[in-house]
């Protein structure tokens, strides 16, 4: 989670903790966002070995480059 997201996070409890609940729920809602946000950018990054399954990772082990 970024320092961007905590940060939305805490100022979200110090609100609630004041009792202004129209600033919190902002608060909430825009760490939600960012957070959903970064989510969306980690998935992009996948790893070709993680989609493959074992008999095609032996099959490329075994191929004899040249």
């Amino acid at each position: 989670m970024s320092p961007e997201v905590l940060q939305y996070c805490s100022r979200a409890i110090v609100r609630y903790m004041n009792g202004d609940m129209t600033l919190f729920l902002q608060y909430v809602d825009k760490a939600i966002q960012l957070w959903e946000e970064e989510k969306k950018k980690e998935r992009l990054y996948v790893a070709i070995e993680e989609l493959l399954d074992l008999p095609t990772k032996e099959k490329l082990r075994n191929l004899k480059w040249s």
